[in-house]
């Protein structure tokens, strides 16, 4: 029996060892479970996705910035000259299509156990999860615009064509609103240092004031995700302080944190600097990286079919030629950068940003 078991097969873990069709109205009890599986899953994932991502069904669209600048001088006599909106840049999302299956004969389907469905239904479940992962921090990674070609309208028309697939801030010429007083200035989200983590070159208070320089950020905390490889010289920081173990009392002389955050889609909170970043570690990341973001803000947009039975990950079955049935599962989903000082990356080791290897957007599968 596998150890987790797919939601919807919950309920029949005692038929587990029984073949399908000796089960009564077997073959539509499991399909009710596997719809019920991928139903859960898509609350779950969007759920843990909800830190980074906002649905959309837009194919593009504009981003206002708020003005900068200071009142003009005046006299007795002077009035103020109208001023126009200062800011802007336009944003996309595309749509790439993946999937997965599983499938039977005449002969396999006789004899399949419940068992044997419910793995098949988590093994699908699993290959979107990564697929999601992937496509988002792809999205987060990749410092370069590309081009994505629309092809379906809002409502079942002509695309919008060519569009361009933005990253966080670049450094091109888009002009953010900073605090204080200063002026808008273009701003660069891929950073990179070539010393390793150590109290004498400690990212973490850059890292927290590259993003607290924009009003959107300045009150929300900065969680920073970081590699299992960058894990240990993190813990090593004298600033670091580790999350409480409700196993372990605390000492008299020992800093202990007394709040706590969700990881999100990370994999364990392990502490807190005392410059103020909540420390999350993400097996998923790359070696060598760190992606951060300010809390409450979500930098990416994930595009969907304006049409409710093509959103989210779906199953649907086909009968091939009377003899082989197949089990289809498939997203339609694309991810892009949206609000793009919500969030920073950054490399550590080398004195120059890179994308890492393998997360190049737009990924081939």
């Amino acid at each position: 029996m596998p150890n987790v078991n797919a939601y919807g097969f919950v309920g029949l873990v005692d038929l587990f060892n029984q073949r399908i069709s000796s089960i009564q109205n077997g073959t539509q009890r499991v399909w009710d479970a596997i719809r019920k599986s991928v139903d859960e899953y898509n609350r779950v994932a969007q759920a843990v996705l909800a830190e980074f991502v906002e649905t959309t069904t837009i194919a593009q669209e504009q981003f206002e910035l708020p003005g900068d600048g200071t009142l003009q001088p005046l006299d007795e006599n002077g009035n103020p000259m109208p001023v126009q909106p200062s800011g802007s840049y336009q944003t996309a999302y595309p749509i790439q299509g993946g999937g997965t299956a599983w499938g039977d004969d005449r002969i396999s389907r006789e004899l399949m156990t419940v068992e044997e469905a419910d793995r098949n239904t988590a093994d699908s479940l699993r290959r979107d999860a990564n697929w999601l992962v992937r496509h988002c921090l792809a999205a987060m990674f990749t410092n370069t615009t590309w081009t994505f070609n629309d092809k379906v309208g809002a409502n079942g028309s002509k695309g919008l064509g060519n569009i361009t697939i933005q990253p966080l801030a670049n450094g091109d010429a888009v002009k953010y609103i900073r605090k204080g007083i200063k002026e808008a200035a273009t701003d660069n989200h891929y950073l990179a240092q070539a010393a390793e983590i150590l109290d004498a070159s400690n990212p973490f208070p850059a890292i927290k004031a590259e993003l607290h320089e924009h009003p959107s950020n300045m009150n929300a905390p900065i969680v920073a995700y970081v590699a299992s490889d960058l894990v240990a010289s993190i813990q090593g920081l004298t600033e670091f302080v580790d999350k409480d173990d409700p196993d372990i009392a605390p000492g008299a002389n020992s800093d202990t944190l007394s709040g706590m955050i969700s990881a999100g889609p990370g994999d364990t909170v392990l502490g807190k600097t005392k410059s103020g970043v909540w420390i999350v570690e993400w097996g998923a990341l790359p070696d060598h990286y760190i992606l951060a973001k300010a809390t409450g803000r979500r930098p990416l947009k994930m595009r969907q079919f304006p049409s409710a039975p093509l959103q989210g990950f779906f199953p649907e079955t086909h009968n091939v030629d009377g003899n082989h049935i197949v089990k289809r599962f498939l997203r339609y989903a694309g991810f892009g950068a949206s609000d793009r000082v919500a969030a920073l990356c950054m490399r550590i080791g080398n004195a120059a940003y890179a994308i890492p290897a393998g997360f190049t957007a737009p990924l081939a599968a």
